[in-house]
């Protein structure tokens, strides 16, 4: 008779069932919940990136203006008589293309007494800082900390909102006042994105004027954000924060449809199998009831564990896996069915079987292996072993612990070790208390104390005597509150010798964001001071003659002409050339050209008042400023004793005698011009007029002279029929690896082949070609055949490069940038094989242009270099941002190397190109001598007579191209 069934077993689909519908149920609810995070996730995602690129922007904005004070604060420092004409000029200039900024103002003694544009702007004339509540507090830290202060929102006196970035004026005399930049508030906000934006709501919270945290920006209405997106911008002496949130709202939980249709229709399914299934599970009841407690404990705990777990048996098959294993591996328990634990092994390894076998003996074992995943990635696993018997068969059961990330933190933990124990930078490590707990090994070389030395002191007994205790205490307040410093100090090593370094501090925090350690990071930049005091120098004088070069005497000419307006008195520029010095420089040498300048230049001297300034212009040109002289005749007699002085004749070493002679022209201020750019200008063009008589005369400017310049206006129009009739041609000097003796690439120089007037040089065209700005067809027919000849050589298989020289025009806008580009894409060569070469000072008169087209042409593949490299602006703080590859150390101090001048100058360029990471080449090579005084200074590049004169292309390809083809 058949058993009744108790009521439980009448119930159990009923349970059964519940269960099913709880379990899909929650794991419905839970499909929604994730959903709407991601979608939350996704949100949060795509307001950071907006938020970042509006942070980036708005930064561009404040730093780009923050740094244009700089310039406007130096000029001011040189000339602090500015009057209100002189500066609207200067800062009409300077702000050309500064949309935003409101106006530009110098506050002398910290009352605004000039500013930029007056129109709009004449009520904050005559604003003194120190009496206005909303402006004097960030003026006052400007002046305490020397650095830019940026301020705002400020109410403008004039009307209106606007930042203000202030940065004191220091000279010679001590604080002069401050120069002040005004921003439009609403057009730097607009300019970066925020004004207008319609996907975000946005806010913007900095200090006022007042030093107060206050709103800047509030694009929802004041209302109130919740759990914004947060992110900062650093400005000096203080910060601005932004929050964003999206227009429509954070997306909140809700329920998904499509989700609960599923549910029910697995849940009605669920419900069916049950059904079917309810007779067969009694049957399997009894079966489970009948295994042993023990074994019913050790599945539970073996399938429920997180830790993956593996039976084995002698053989090394799987025979059970649970579940963290199937989630760990990737496998399912039927392909787990048909592996072995060798199968799991990254790398073959005859070892681990042995070690299984031996697990199967021992009591356990332990042993570390790469296992791949499904997924193909490899990690590091540790197996412990422990053999087991069941229902009389040996198995083996493991565990594998997953030791990946442990290992990769003990390599990265030694490799930072490895980093800190040999980096050549001197690294301290201090505790909260700035007692140093640790430095490296760089410490020790740089400072020449040991660590036991300097273990538990403050790293600031290095700078006992040197720093002054405000400076100090400035340093470590910006490190509190930025988490971050970086500058230049002078410290002492143990032997008393003082060097600068530059320093770099860091905040050290833990994952709760407390302050642990701090980090100082420095190197020594002795040698690197040294190099900018050098270059410096060469900035302002001629190395040759000590005379002042242009740069320098430019600003000794602007200065003239201001105190003789002020005055009302005279002065006037003597302009002087050589005649005949070409001659003696391409008959005797560069070292014989030499010698005769600095003998000129003490006969110039010997015939000057004190007051009177003689400069070096370039080549064989001078010029003298004379001021307060009384009658136009005693300018008259200066300059025929100065052409009287030329021409007596000139002993060269081994009594070698030379006539060069010279030629005067004269311009006079206020006369003939009413600038200094103009008065210069003239008394050149004078010159030329002196030449024109024949040598050895004086000419003083006319307006008849200005009338002979027009013939060079068809000059510039032969010029540009000279390109299309093909009358251009190209010579080519080549450039050599001194070590190798290998040509590497060629310098193309330009030749005119002109139908009247013959062979004609650059000198005598490019001026002109400059100035009517016919340069760029010039540039344009270069870039087509420099293209051509590259394309030429790499079909024959040669991989030289060629260089030619470009204008300061052909920065001043795209067009180089739209012809390279275009050649490039039609003659299809390597843009490697192209060189542009460049004075310096061409960049530097309209840098951003420059830089900018420079670096996108670098981007191409295109290669810079300098030409004449130290006769110019040379200096650190230029080069460190001048997109280049190559330095040309000008002939200038090649031709000194034997008579040991110009060996450290040129050392102090190779050095300094290496530092930047630039490759060097030396022009002017005469002499085998030099050639091998330049291979011990490290300069390998080399070109000049020594190797070969320009030739022509033709002869150039036929000498070194075809014996290698």
């Amino acid at each position: 008779m058949r058993s009744q069934k108790s009521p439980q077993q009448k119930h159990r689909p009923v349970w059964l069932f519940l269960g099913v519908f709880t379990v899909l149920v929650s794991v419905t609810l839970v499909a929604d919940f994730l959903a709407s995070k991601w979608q939350r996730e996704e949100q949060i995602n795509r307001v950071s990136q907006k938020l970042g690129m509006l942070r980036s922007n708005l930064e561009f904005e404040l730093y780009t203006n923050i740094e244009l004070i700089r310039g406007a604060a130096a000029y001011i420092s040189l000339n602090p008589e500015i009057d209100q004409a002189g500066f609207s000029r200067y800062m009409s200039r300077l702000l050309e293309q500064r949309n935003n900024i409101i106006n530009i103002a110098g506050a002398r003694g910290f009352v605004v007494n000039l500013i930029y544009p007056v129109a709009g702007n004449e009520k904050a004339i005559g604003l003194d800082y120190r009496v206005n509540e909303e402006q004097r507090e960030s003026a006052i830290t400007a002046v305490d900390t020397g650095s830019p202060v940026l301020d705002g929102p400020v109410n403008l006196v004039q009307g209106g909102i606007g930042f203000i970035a202030r940065l004191p004026v220091i000279n010679d005399n001590g604080v002069w006042g401050i120069i002040s930049v005004v921003l439009d508030y609403r057009g730097v906000l607009s300019d970066a994105g925020f004004i207008g934006d319609t996907e975000l709501d946005l806010l913007i919270k900095g200090r006022n004027e007042f030093g107060n945290l206050a709103d800047i920006y509030d694009s929802h209405d004041g209302t109130s954000m919740v759990n914004p997106v947060q992110l900062s911008i650093q400005l000096p002496y203080g910060e601005l924060h932004l929050f964003a949130q999206p227009a429509e709202g954070w997306v909140t939980f809700h329920f998904h449809p499509l989700f609960w249709v599923l549910a029910f229709i697995i849940n009605a399914i669920a419900f069916y199998i049950i059904q079917l299934r309810y007779n067969n599970l009694l049957l399997e009841e009894e079966k489970i009831e009948a295994l042993t407690t023990s074994e019913e404990k050790f599945r539970q705990f073996f399938s429920a564990h997180a830790v993956v777990m593996l039976i084995v048996d002698d053989n090394g098959n799987i025979v059970d896996a649970n579940d963290a294993a199937l989630k760990y591996y990737g496998y399912s328990a039927q392909q787990f069915a048909n592996m072995t634990v060798f199968d799991l092994q990254a790398l073959e390894n005859t070892s681990v079987k042995s070690k299984v076998k031996q697990a199967l003996l021992q009591r356990s074992t332990t042993f570390n292996v790469k296992h791949r995943l499904a997924s193909g990635e490899v990690r590091d696993v540790e197996v412990f072993n422990t053999p087991v018997d069941s229902a009389g068969q040996r198995l083996l059961y493991s565990l594998v612990i997953d030791i990946t990330e442990q290992l990769e933190y003990q390599k990265r933990w030694e490799l930072s070790q490895q980093v800190f124990n040999h980096s050549l930078e001197g690294i301290v490590v201090t505790d909260v208390e700035y007692k140093i707990v640790s430095v490296n090994p760089a410490f020790s070389d740089i400072t020449g104390y040991s660590e036991s030395e300097v273990l538990g002191r403050s790293p600031f007994f290095l700078g006992e005597g040197i720093m002054e205790e405000e400076f100090k205490e400035a340093m470590l307040d910006t490190l509190v509150k930025t988490g971050f410093w970086r500058g230049e100090i002078l410290n002492r090593r143990k032997d008393g010798s003082e060097f600068p370094e530059l320093l770099s501090l860091s905040v050290v925090k833990n994952e709760q964001g407390e302050v642990i350690n701090y980090l100082g990071v420095f190197s020594d930049i002795t040698n690197l001071k040294q190099s900018e005091e050098k270059l410096e120098h060469l900035a302002h004088y001629d190395s040759l003659t000590g005379l002042p070069n242009r740069v320098q005497f430019q600003l000794h000419l602007q200065h003239a002409v201001s105190r003789s307006e002020r005055s009302k008195q005279r002065c006037a520029l003597l302009y002087l050339d050589l005649d005949r010095f070409k001659v003696v420089n391409d008959s005797l040498g560069h070292v014989a050209g030499d010698d005769l300048l600095k003998m000129v230049t003490e006969r110039l001297l010997s015939r000057l008042r004190a007051s009177d300034i003689l400069a070096r212009m370039g080549g064989d040109e001078f010029v003298l400023l004379v001021e307060e002289y009384q009658q136009r005749d005693e300018l008259e007699v200066l300059a025929r004793k100065l052409i009287a002085e030329m021409n007596q004749p000139f002993y060269l070493a081994g009594e070698q005698e030379v006539n060069v002679g010279g030629s005067v022209g004269i311009a006079c201020f206020p006369e003939d011009a009413l600038n200094s750019e103009d008065l210069l200008v003239r008394a050149d063009a004078a010159m030329y007029k002196a030449k024109q008589a024949g040598g050895a005369s004086l000419a003083f400017f006319t307006q008849d002279i200005l009338v002979e310049a027009s013939s060079r206006l068809t000059i510039a129009a032969e010029l540009k029929r000279a390109i299309v009739d093909n009358e251009l041609e190209l010579y080519l000097q080549p450039q050599l690896d001194s070590a190798s003796g290998e040509v590497v690439g060629a310098e193309a120089l330009l030749r005119w082949n002109h139908p009247v007037k013959g062979f004609l040089t650059p000198a005598a065209f490019i001026d002109v070609a400059e100035q009517t700005r016919a340069i760029r067809l010039v540039t344009g027919w270069l870039v087509k055949e420099s293209f051509g000849i590259i394309k030429r050589w790499e079909q024959a298989g040669r991989d030289l490069f060629l260089s030619f020289n470009i204008s300061a025009l052909d920065l001043a806008d795209n067009e180089l940038l739209l012809r390279m580009t275009e050649e490039l894409e039609h003659q299809q060569i390597k843009p490697a094989n192209i060189e542009l070469e460049i004075v310096e000072s061409a960049i530097i008169e309209n840098f951003q242009s420059a830089s900018a087209i420079l670096s996108k042409l670098r981007e191409l593949g295109f290669h810079v270099a300098i030409d004449d490299f130290g006769t110019g602006y040379s200096s650190l703080a230029y080069l460190d941002k001048l997109p280049v590859d190559k330095l040309k150390i000008d002939r200038e101090f090649t031709s000194k190397l034997e008579l040991g001048e110009g060996a450290g100058i040129v050392k102090s360029i190779v050095d300094l190109a290496s530092n930047f990471d630039l490759r060097v080449l030396a022009e002017g090579v005469e002499t085998l001598e030099q050639e091998q005084l330049l291979k011990q200074l490290g300069c390998h590049r080399v070109q000049g007579f020594y190797y070969s004169k320009p030739i022509p292309l033709a002869e150039f390809e036929q000498k070194y191209l075809l014996p290698q083809a």
